[in-house]
Order: structure tokens, then sequence, then C-alpha cells
């Protein structure tokens, strides 16, 4: 299981409000959202959605998802982009830029400092 993917995913049905609009915005079958979404929750462990036939609802976890599966994706991007930038061709300012970049985990900007 892609867990990043399934996050993305998860966060796309909270934005949407549902599973079949998330789906169909993604080009998914709603029966493919449900799996991915049934396996997340067993990932984890905890129910993520309280779900009716009319409306979806954040659980507890999913909350704290919300939040974390933002922050993670994030994160994920940034890290994504600089790799794909090229760390080795970074040099002077912008080097001293990045190393200083508040949005970047600290374990980043450790080793960005380092590698000066």
């Amino acid at each position: 299981m892609m867990i990043l993917d399934n996050l993305a995913l998860f966060l796309r049905i909270v934005e949407k409000g549902g599973l079949a609009a998330a789906g169909r915005e993604l080009g998914l079958s709603a029966a493919s959202v449900s799996e991915r979404l049934a396996a997340l929750e067993k990932y984890y462990g905890a129910a993520l959605l309280h779900r009716t036939t009319r409306a979806i609802g954040l659980t507890d976890e999913g909350r704290l998802l919300v939040q974390g599966a933002r922050r993670l994706l994030a994160e994920a991007d940034e890290l994504e982009a600089l790799i794909r930038l090229g760390v080795e061709k970074i040099s002077g300012p912008r080097r001293s830029t990045l190393a200083g970049a508040t949005s970047f985990p600290s374990w980043m900007r450790s080793w960005l400092s380092i590698r000066k």
C-alpha cells in the first residue's frame, strides 16, 4: 500500500465531502476509493470517517489524521522538490537560504548545514 497516496486520497475525500466526489475528480471508481479508505483505516486501526448514505464526518482519529497528513504531504513535496533540484548543485546564498528555511524539517536543515 502506498501510504502517501492513500493519505492524499483521504484528504481529497474530506475536501470534496464524499467518496464518490473524490473518486470522480481522481478518475477512480467509488469501489476503489472505498477499498483504499478501508485499507487506510485498517493500517491505522481506527475508523477515520462517520459515513451515512448522505454525508461523511470525521472521527476524532480522522481529524488528527487530516492535520498530520497535510503536514506530512507538504514535507514530502518539499523533499521531492529538493531532491529534484539537486542538492549538490546548490551553492552560495541559495544553500544558506535553504538551510535556514523554517518549512523544512529540522533533520533536513541540519543535513544541509553539514553539507556546506
